[in-house]
């Protein structure tokens, strides 16, 4: 991603959850966990440590394949 869709992106997601953390309920759905995950993917690779930094992102891939995998079915 060039660096400024990377900003665009983190910008949309920061928008979306504005709207939605509010609601207790928010962020169970695998559609929310998809995107919370991607957050974390995309601030995770700012992580100069580079174990750690693998470590986040491959969390935040498992995540997304799990949730996905879930949406896939339904």
């Amino acid at each position: 991603m060039a660096k400024t869709s990377r900003l665009d992106f983190i910008l949309r997601l920061t928008d979306y959850f504005h709207g939605h953390w509010e609601d207790p309920g928010w962020g169970r759905m695998p559609a929310s966990q998809v995107l919370i995950a991607l957050a974390l993917d995309e601030l995770g690779s700012k992580i100069s440590d580079a174990g750690l930094r693998k470590s986040i992102q491959s969390a935040a891939a498992e995540v997304v394949a799990k949730n996905v995998g879930g949406m896939m079915k339904r």
